[in-house]
């Protein structure tokens, strides 16, 4: 009688330790859920062709954080783990008009496209 007493104390204290960790588990993964947001988009011409090497400045209005990031050979670009929040983006490259977009607010884990239409700047007046 005793040894089977320590075969089920035995039992029920892996039992418990296992009912734990998955405990302790779960409520990592709960705490561990995504607390930001992404943006990307595209940058294009008046004729709509993309624009390589474009500056993307993305602004936290209520923080002034600020993120850069320069559009690829295919005029896109990719901010990940952003900040909720109210934001600003201004696009700028030599040659093109700057272009700010105000009044963008990020969610949870929302994956925002914000793409932007630049236009050359005129070289002369008539």
């Amino acid at each position: 009688m005793v040894r089977g007493t320590d075969i089920s104390l035995y039992a029920f204290g892996r039992s418990a330790t296992a009912i734990v960790a998955l405990i302790v588990l779960g409520t990592c993964l709960v705490f561990a859920q995504i607390s930001t947001a992404t943006m990307s988009g595209e940058v294009h011409d008046s004729t709509g062709g993309v624009i390589p090497g474009v500056t993307i400045t993305i602004k936290h209005t209520e923080t002034g954080l600020t993120r850069t990031v320069n559009t690829t050979e295919n005029g896109s670009y990719h901010m990940p783990s952003l900040p909720v929040g109210p934001y600003e983006v201004t696009a700028e490259k030599l040659g093109f008009k700057q272009q700010v977009r105000r009044g963008i607010t990020l969610v949870v884990a929302q994956e925002a496209v914000v793409g932007s239409d630049a236009r050359r700047r005129s070289c002369c007046r008539d």
